[in-house]
């Protein structure tokens, strides 16, 4: 009886979803990564016209895959908080948005090397008074329960409200919200602050002009994140593979002509990784 158990269980592994058609096995066969995404400009976004993807990150992840001699697909949209969901159901392959590599989420998530590197420090109103207009911004500044922020559940922002802001009061953002949407809470005073990397608050100054928002920078910054890929946390082949991958093309000079074009237009706002041969100097 025991041993019929065991064929049993052994039997419902192997046909199970989740070990039939594993994503690896699905990008070797198939020589195509399936990407999801969480739009953001100047990472990742779809041109409107054209329906072309465009970014920093898409242009990092298709030269890593020309390099490792496979295509990519952009699947689909995915909210940011359903991410692991969205990989577990083989939806998507990789979650490929330039995501920042929070411990929270790593539960169900294998994170890249980093691809590049950014801050997190706070963005409010131009005229909001509140908040000190030097580099003085402290947390006890800000973690006061009169002011609110807003976040997608289950996104690292929740995650630093929860540890760094716990007195401030949190927003949930809808399904599918994007930063766009959490400047114009801002804007708009549904909320009074929110947590973002420079980045942000640039993108939204090329779009819409500037003076409407200020970068608040703290002495020391609330976070400091590694923009990475994610798979699903028992993906270690496929987590390998696309970490030989993006080795290969930041140890190359393919980066710096794509990165390059982003300092330009974004001073400051993605840090570049020290290359390995260069660790340690």
């Amino acid at each position: 009886m025991k041993k019929i158990l065991l064929a049993i269980i052994a039997t419902t592994i192997l046909v199970s979803p989740a070990f039939a058609n594993p994503a690896y096995d699905r990008v070797i066969k198939s020589n195509t990564l399936r990407c999801g995404y969480g739009s953001w400009e100047p990472g990742v976004y779809k041109n409107a016209a054209t329906g072309e993807m465009k970014g920093l990150f898409v242009e990092i992840i298709e030269e890593a895959a020309r390099m490792a001699k496979i295509k990519v697909e952009w699947v689909a949209e995915i909210d940011w908080g359903q991410i692991s969901q969205s990989l577990q159901s083989g939806k998507i392959d990789a979650f490929c948005a330039g995501m920042a590599a929070d411990a929270a989420r790593a539960k169900q998530l294998a994170y890249t090397t980093p691809m590049s590197y950014w801050s997190f420090d706070i963005i409010v109103r131009a005229d909001d008074t509140r908040f000190p207009s030097d580099s003085s911004l402290t947390i006890a500044d800000i973690n006061k329960a009169e002011f609110s922020t807003a976040y997608t559940e289950g996104d690292v922002l929740e995650t630093i409200k929860q540890t760094e802001l716990p007195l401030v009061k949190g927003v949930a953002l809808p399904p599918l919200g994007t930063p766009a949407d959490n400047i114009m809470n801002v804007l708009s005073k549904k909320t009074d602050f929110v947590v973002f990397p420079r980045v942000m608050i640039q993108g939204y100054e090329k779009a819409n002009g500037a003076g409407k928002l200020r970068l608040l920078e703290m002495k020391t910054p609330l976070r400091v994140y590694g923009n990475v890929l994610a798979v699903d946390i028992h993906e270690q082949e496929l987590i390998s593979f696309l970490n030989a991958s993006l080795s290969e093309l930041i140890n190359s000079s393919s980066y710096d002509r794509i990165l390059s074009k982003y300092e330009k237009d974004y001073p400051g706002a993605f840090l570049r990784p020290v290359p390995t041969y260069q660790q340690g100097k």
